[in-house]
């Protein structure tokens, strides 16, 4: 009947009315869950801020790396009253140097480290300065007649000033040296950079992860003796490595052999020291065994900045890591289709697969979904996770914790740190990162020795530090958006398995 028409109809509008008041009251909440979560990862990051020292919780390291415009030439008149400086990787043509005062009465020359300058003159013939200052004298350095100068920064240039203070009996007492010579490539700042750092026995393997990488890397080699520079000059030397590092910026780190702590691997140290050369607003830092898939790069200069500037608190994208066997010769996996025989067969497996990589939930991503799946999904914090993640440092990003040094701890105390502040873990479906596994291969210096890599550690020293900083439940999954669920599945199911 008609009133019974009206009446189903009052009843719609009532339901509809309901529904879309419920559904701007969940739309409203979660604008303002949103702004509370932003609010107190700023409110936590300042608080932070009270305990932090250099290289310590998250503070920047103590060091000052050169940069682009300081790796310059300076000449100073014969009095030393005038002096100019000439910037790297330029042509300074005649008409440019004779409308310097300092010209007009050169005294000497200063070529700083990591640079060459080649004085070109009126008989063409030429004049090599590397590093080192050099008085116009006519004897060890004619400036009469100089035609051209051509300034250039280069890494051989570094190596040779570096070999300098790593030979000779002296060596033991030279202090640290850490230089940067930049790409030769310019990259945006919304960029994505990979970030690594090893010793030179690594310098094989990373050549395979900058082979699918073609943004911007930021590479840090420590020389843990003094006779590594040789062996780093011997692998430049060969054709093609040069040129393979055009495009990376790499920083050498010669450390005070004289301290005796050299020996114990500052992994953290270098890595903030990559994050410091990076130029870009994003970063992914990697260990040098580790090779992305080949369509990582171009998903991460696209899709995950643009998530990344549009997420409303602090956001870790991790990228999901597994190992090889050693024994393997086969194709390697670029794809979730080419790598799930290998797990199947074994010959693929994930290393430590409780709380070292078990939050990651690996099975998420290697069973192929029905429908189309979004580009991540999320996890909660686990303590002693150790995941590699892609962030935007321009948001509250602490550094590494220096205090950590060899293997333990590195990784697990900064996944820690970002749970703490508030951030939320997205783990990506479509692209993973690999390693072949090293039994045999040992670590720089101390290595693996437990003894001597026990100064600070992961629960007695830097737990309580935490605890006394964000209180007793720094560990819970603070910017997880439904930690109760998560939790409850992978009770159900175990770590590492939902």
């Amino acid at each position: 009947s008609e009133s019974d028409f009206y009446a189903s109809a009052a009843t719609f509008a009532r339901t509809c009315a309901v529904l879309l008041l419920i559904a701007i009251y969940i739309f409203f909440h979660l604008i303002a869950r949103a702004g509370r979560l932003h609010n107190s990862v700023e409110k936590r990051w300042e608080h932070l801020q009270e305990f932090v020292k250099p290289g310590i919780l998250g503070a920047p390291p103590d060091v000052q790396l050169n940069t682009k415009d300081s790796v310059r030439v300076q000449l100073c008149d014969t009095e030393d009253r005038l002096c100019s400086f000439w910037t790297s990787d330029q042509v300074w043509k005649s008409a440019e140097l004779t409308r310097d005062e300092a010209w007009l009465r050169p005294g000497w020359i200063k070529v700083p480290i990591g640079v060459q300058a080649t004085l070109m003159m009126d008989n063409n013939q030429q004049q090599v300065l590397r590093f080192g200052r050099y008085r116009c004298n006519g004897t060890s350095l004619n400036c009469q007649g100089i035609t051209s100068m051509v300034v250039e920064a280069s890494i051989m240039s570094a190596i040779e000033a570096i070999s300098l203070s790593c030979t000779g009996e002296e060596w033991v007492k030279a202090p640290a040296i850490m230089h940067t010579v930049y790409s030769k490539k310019a990259f945006s700042k919304k960029d994505v950079t990979m970030i690594a750092q090893f010793s030179i026995s690594r310098l094989d393997r990373f050549e395979r992860a900058k082979a699918v990488w073609r943004g911007p890397s930021s590479v840090v080699i420590f020389l843990a003796t003094n006779t590594d520079i040789v062996e780093l000059k011997k692998y430049f030397e060969r054709p093609g490595k040069l040129a393979l590092y055009n495009s990376i910026t790499l920083t050498i780190v010669k450390p005070n052999y004289s301290l005796g702590t050299h020996s114990r691997y500052p992994i953290n140290h270098l890595r903030n020291i990559g994050i410091q050369a990076t130029v870009t607003d994003y970063i992914y830092v990697i260990d040098a065994d580790f090779v992305p898939t080949s369509k990582l790069y171009d998903f991460a200069s696209t899709t995950l900045i643009s998530l990344l500037e549009r997420a409303t608190h602090p956001t870790a994208y991790v990228v999901p890591c597994l190992a090889i066997k050693e024994e393997y010769r086969g194709k390697f996996p670029d794809t979730i289709k080419e790598l799930q025989p290998l797990m199947k067969s074994g010959i693929a497996y994930i290393t430590d697969p409780r709380a070292g990589h078990g939050p990651t939930y690996t099975q998420l991503f290697l069973n192929s979904p029905v429908l189309k799946n979004p580009p991540s999904y999320e996890v909660c914090y686990e303590s002693q996770w150790e995941p590699y993640y892609i962030v935007n440092r321009n948001h509250p990003h602490p550094y590494y914790d220096e205090r950590f040094k060899n293997q333990g701890g590195d990784k697990q105390s900064h996944a820690l740190l970002l749970n703490a502040l508030g951030y939320r873990f997205l783990v990506l479906r479509d692209h993973f990162m690999y390693h072949m596994d090293h039994a045999t291969l040992k670590w720089t210096g101390d290595g693996l020795d437990q003894a001597k890599q026990k100064d600070f550690t992961y629960f007695e020293n830097y737990a309580p530090e935490m605890d006394k900083i964000f209180g007793s439940n720094y560990r819970w999954p603070r910017g997880c958006t439904r930690p109760l669920v998560q939790s409850f599945k992978r009770d159900l199911q175990g770590i590492g398995t939902m």
